[in-house]
């Protein structure tokens, strides 16, 4: 179902996509204790808090990313038109937007011990395909949020064509604004792949998130995380290419979660795997004449902050207190 940019499985890339949905920002100001990145090269300060610099890592800045240029998509839905119903198979090319494919999915749905009928909030939900398997294969009902108002389209119709109907939808907007009436609140659990790097507003988010959930409720979350102090060269590489404003180290992001009510009970460390990942498939698609040039120098974007050590990435499980 996920091999984003392989054009199916007789490609020899890595199996899954890079990249989360991005949610709107309304500032660049964080409300959380300073990173190590902070706290050894930092920004010009006022009072507890700071401002970050002015940078292009808005909202309406990340359509611009080169991921989210939907050329490839389009191609593979004009190939479906006269086909009626369609399946996984169909779409799998681009709608699983996370690494390695199926099997992040299975890995949330066991941390989160989802039981059929529960029900999941997606945040940066992208084309739905998180959405679609946990209905297929859990018979459980997803709920995504997208930013990005011609991905929410294209994901609804992927719904529509391939009968997930009320099981699996995505509702067009700004998590941080929606009523939760609106999203279907509360929920038994929220999943969120490789999407919260991009906000800045996390205090707000985390909260947000905790508000949406039944008591006990769980969350699992898939992201970018500062394994050491990033240095100039990288955050600018991931503010410039990654729409990602900055990352908290681990101790950091921990204390970001129990803040807003949560307790972390597992932080798996997919560093060296997604680095591997990253790299592996960012030289495959260097070979693939089919795959456009601005995608590929994502690619390398994201290959780079990974290989260069100071980027790490993690599995997070934490359940509402």
């Amino acid at each position: 179902m996920c091999d984003v940019d392989g054009e199916g499985e007789g490609k020899k890339y890595p199996n899954g996509a890079i990249q989360g949905r991005v949610l709107p920002t309304h500032t660049d100001q964080y409300k959380r204790p300073p990173t190590r990145t902070e706290t050894e090269n930092p920004e010009p300060t006022t009072g507890p808090s700071y401002t970050m610099p002015s940078i292009r890592n808005t909202a309406s800045d990340v359509p611009d990313m080169n991921l989210y240029k939907l050329n490839r998509v389009h191609r593979t839905l004009d190939k479906l038109k006269e086909k009626n119903e369609w399946e996984a198979e169909d779409t799998k090319s681009f709608d699983c937007m996370h690494y390695l494919g199926d099997s992040a999915i299975e890995t949330a749905a066991k941390s989160l011990g989802l039981q059929a009928g529960e029900r999941v909030l997606d945040i940066g939900s992208g084309f739905g395909g998180t959405g679609r398997y946990l209905y297929r294969h859990f018979n459980a009902t997803t709920a995504g949020i997208e930013l990005q108002k011609e991905i929410h389209d294209i994901a609804q119709t992927i719904n529509e064509k391939s009968g997930a109907g009320a099981n699996a939808t995505s509702t067009n907007g700004n998590f941080l604004e929606l009523d939760p009436a609106e999203m279907g609140a509360p929920f038994d659990h929220i999943v969120s792949f490789l999407c919260i790097l991009h906000i800045p507003e996390r205090e707000a988010l985390f909260k947000k998130a905790h508000s949406v959930l039944k008591p006990r409720g769980k969350m699992y979350i898939e992201d970018f995380f500062a394994r050491t102090s990033l240095d100039a060269k990288t955050l600018e590489v991931l503010r410039s290419s990654v729409s990602c404003p900055d990352l908290p180290d681990r101790e950091h992001y921990i204390a970001e979660l129990e803040k807003a009510g949560f307790e972390v009970t597992d932080w798996v460390d997919m560093s060296t795997i997604w680095t591997d990942f990253v790299h592996e498939r960012a030289e495959a698609y260097k070979k693939d004449p089919s795959i456009d040039a601005d995608l590929t120098a994502f690619y390398d974007a994201v290959d780079e902050v990974f290989s260069g050590g100071q980027v790490g990435g993690t599995r997070i499980t934490c359940q509402r207190k």
